[in-house]
């Protein structure tokens, strides 16, 4: 058989098993969706394959649970079940038995004695080994909002006290701080947000009468924008405060001379014994 019957002849093979993966691939639509596809000669290009592995993929990764973290509650770690009872003691404002801890943490203290170590030797807790209760020891003993009124009484003189450092002190402070403020009590100065932020007692000694009219005079003064500030200041004939920085400069330090002991070689030993400093002069 000759070159050219040969290569007619694959043509021939090559057409017939296009034409069988062609048909082999119309019968497969007729299959179950969900039955996997294989190599057909229909589906044998680089592009087909990676649109195939990327539903592959995408199937694979529909079909795939991940499992989630079972809720372990305060945790089995001894310093955060420590938290966790600090912290339900902070909002109680009466001590709290052991039976009333493991009720409300799910902590049993009594299972763990390095823990119940800890607890009784913490500087913030109050342990009662008559009653065996636990009670939290803040800062400042409050329960009331008349402790708070007598507490800001007898700070009066030393200036205002920040809410944060009364906030463990008392569960109902908010409440407390509002009904006072209301009475006309204690003075508030507050954030943005409207939450206190230092309580002062009010003395009423220091609240003297002051004509309406003078009031609505002040009331009236519009404070001028930051940005315009300076310039009112300086219509007003004021200065603004100047603010002198003090540049430092730091003393330069002397330099030193690097001493260079380097080796010369010296490569012309066959001349030593001719004196170069002498201009060279033929002999005749």
């Amino acid at each position: 058989m000759s070159l050219s019957d040969q290569v007619k002849k694959f043509k021939n093979t090559l057409t017939a098993n296009t034409g069988l993966g062609v048909k082999r691939t119309a019968n497969a639509a007729h299959l179950n969706e969900n039955t996997p596809s294989v190599g057909y000669i229909a589906n044998n290009t680089k592009a087909s394959y990676e649109l195939s592995s990327q539903e592959a993929r995408k199937r694979a990764k529909k079909a795939t649970v991940y499992s989630q973290p079972a809720n372990t509650g305060t945790g089995h770690h001894a310093m955060s079940q420590l938290y966790t009872v600090i912290q339900f003691l902070k909002d109680c404002d009466n001590p709290q038995s052991v039976v009333s801890i493991g009720t409300r943490t799910k902590v049993d203290i009594t299972r763990n004695q390095a823990l119940w170590d800890k607890l009784v030797q913490n500087s913030k807790i109050e342990y009662n080994p008559v009653n065996k209760t636990f009670a939290y020891k803040p800062t400042y003993q409050i329960k009331s909002k008349d402790d708070l009124l007598s507490l800001l009484t007898s700070k009066k003189n030393e200036g205002g006290m920040d809410y944060k450092d009364l906030k463990d002190s008392y569960s109902k402070l908010a409440n407390a701080v509002e009904e006072l403020a209301n009475e006309g009590r204690i003075l508030v100065i507050r954030n943005k947000d409207g939450n206190p932020r230092v309580l002062f007692y009010n003395d009423m000694q220091y609240n003297t009468f002051i004509d309406q009219d003078f009031q609505k005079m002040w009331a009236d003064i519009a404070i001028p924008d930051e940005t315009d500030l300076p310039k009112a200041l300086e219509d007003a004939g004021l200065k603004t405060m100047e603010v002198f920085e003090k540049k430092v400069v730091s003393e330069a330090r002397p330099k030193r001379s690097k001493t260079r002991n380097k080796k010369i070689k010296i490569t012309n030993t066959h001349l030593s014994h001719i004196d170069l400093s002498k201009d060279y002069v033929p002999k005749k």
